[in-house]
Parts: C-alpha cells; sequence; structure tokens
C-alpha cells in the first residue's frame, strides 16, 4: 500500500534536533570559539513594529513589550531542552549584565515546560536576567518562532530591527557594538 504524501514542514530545519546536538558540540570543542563568535544578528530590511506581549517573569513581575519603548529590547526564545540554548545561556546572562548599566533591556522568554523545570536550570546556572514563562506558547508561536534559539533585537521604537537564528556567543563586542547603535545619541 502506498504512503500518503506527508505535508511539507514550513520555516523549520531538514532535522531541527540534529542541527542543534550538532551546534552544541561544534562550540564545545576545542578552538571552536573563533567560529562561533563571528556570528553576529541579521538586520531586519522594513523594521516592522515588533507584537505586543504581557507575560510574567519566574518571579511574578508581569512585562508587558509596549511599556519598554523608548528602550533598546533584546528578546531570546529559549528552552531548557534546547542544547544549544544551555550554551548561550551563560553569555547571555553575562552580556545581561553589562547592558542594563546602559538601559538596554534583555529579556528571555523560556517556551514551554514547567516551571519547576526552569528554576531548576536558573538555580543550576545562576540567572538573574529576566526569564519570563510562555508556557502555552501562545506568544512565541505569534512571533513565529518555531525553532531554538531566536533572538529579536527592537529598536527604541518598538520596531525589529536584527534577528538571531541559532545560539550566539553575547560576549562578541561586535554584537554590543550593532546594539548600542540603536541607542539614541548621548
Amino acid at each position: 500500500m502506498a504512503r500518503a504524501p506527508q505535508p511539507a514542514r514550513r520555516g523549520r530545519c531538514w532535522r531541527p534536533w540534529l542541527a542543534s546536538l550538532l551546534l552544541a558540540l561544534f562550540t564545545l570543542l576545542p578552538g571552536a570559539a573563533g567560529a562561533y563568535d563571528v556570528r553576529l544578528l541579521t538586520p531586519i530590511k522594513k523594521k516592522p513594529p515588533a507584537l505586543d506581549f504581557l507575560l510574567e517573569d519566574m518571579n511574578g513581575k508581569s512585562w508587558q513589550l509596549s511599556a519598554l519603548k523608548g528602550k533598546v529590547v533584546v528578546i531570546n526564545f529559549w528552552a531548557v531542552s534546547c542544547p544549544v540554548c544551555r550554551v548561550e545561556m551563560p553569555t547571555l546572562e553575562k552580556f545581561w549584565q553589562r547592558m542594563r548599566k546602559v538601559d538596554v533591556q534583555v529579556l528571555t522568554i523560556h517556551v514551554g515546560h514547567t516551571e519547576q523545570e526552569i528554576r531548576d536550570f536558573i538555580r543550576q546556572y545562576d540567572l538573574k536576567l529576566p526569564v519570563l514563562h510562555d508556557p502555552s506558547k501562545k506568544i512565541s508561536r505569534s512571533w513565529g518562532v518555531f525553532n531554538l534559539p531566536v533572538t529579536f533585537v527592537l529598536d527604541t521604537e518598538g520596531k525589529l530591527a536584527y534577528i538571531a537564528f541559532g545560539g550566539r556567543n553575547w560576549l562578541n563586542p561586535e554584537i554590543a557594538s550593532m546594539i548600542m547603535a540603536l541607542r539614541p545619541p548621548l
């Protein structure tokens, strides 16, 4: 009996889990850090306005994206089950520590999983940056996020300026320069 044709997967990597695993392994190999560092942010040409959302962080604080207008905002979608996210998150924590001093807001949005799994991860990695929770995946879907990690950078007008598919080394000074260039001149 012939198999029915399978619907094409749109917006997905051929084997997302394999790509994530290979990237995670590559970034952990000795000498691979240089190759990891060169991955920058991709400009979004038309700069559409970001979709507003209201989510709570793991401490119960509500975050409304539209309330952050006037600031550069970095939004990272991730999950504890994502190997690349596990590699990326410590550098994003250090990036947040630096950027909050210059009024750049970093938000992470955890997609799915239970609160306990997220809290265990936060404790294990000693994260202090805002970790918002999207348990229903409603926000991530509305933003078109289907593979993790994905990072969006918004300019001070709340428009999408950059996107990054996959992990980044957030300690790369070129990434920081790109983000700082979005801030208004002093």
